[in-house]
């Protein structure tokens, strides 16, 4: 992107760094670290895989919205669909693959919105954000144990943007991917 900023870490030194938990989806590495002035602190990360999401909108003007029960939240949240990239897997194909899983529907064209970075101070993980129009019939639902009680909503992309705006729907990528699917849509009419 152009507004990267891409200049080297400067004041950063990593002086050792052991591994405190490494589990199915996240590794948490606790770090010795020369701080940017000149002290010596601690540094906890997080490594993850990266992301693939999908905004899928329909023939209809309506975007796919899927709700399940997120547990470090303790409630139901309403997002757009995604993932997390298989090693190996290019990310357009894992937005359409986690697309497909999560709503039944398979994107015939993906847009690359943005990339971004979900939780930048605690892991280099990027989401890769794409629009998914031209939706055809999928080959089915497929969940995995976590999202048994997964559901998915339809409704107008532009009601979706309110929810956005009232705090309504609130995971990052979500709201990032229906703002800029707005915009993206309004240049191809």
């Amino acid at each position: 992107m152009a507004h990267d900023i891409q200049e080297p870490l400067r004041g950063w030194s990593r002086l050792s760094s052991h591994v405190v938990h490494q589990g199915g989806h996240l590794t948490l590495h606790h770090e010795r670290v020369l701080q940017p002035d000149g002290t010596e602190g601690t540094y906890d990360r997080v490594t993850i895989a990266d992301g693939a999401r999908t905004v899928a909108v329909d023939a209809r003007g309506r975007v796919a919205l899927v709700e399940d029960a997120c547990y470090p939240l303790g409630r139901r949240l309403l997002h757009v669909p995604g993932g997390a990239i298989a090693e190996g897997e290019c990310p357009r194909e894992a937005a359409r693959r986690e697309c497909e899983e999560e709503t039944g529907r398979s994107p015939g064209t993906l847009r690359l919105l943005t990339v971004y970075h979900p939780l930048p101070a605690r892991t280099s993980a990027v989401t890769h954000l794409y629009l998914g129009t031209d939706l055809r019939p999928g080959a089915g639902l497929h969940r995995d144990p976590t999202e048994a009680g997964m559901t998915v909503r339809w409704i107008p992309l532009d009601d979706a943007v309110a929810a956005v705006r009232a705090g309504e729907i609130t995971e990052a990528g979500s709201a990032i991917g229906l703002l800029l699917a707005v915009s993206a849509l309004a240049r191809q009419e």
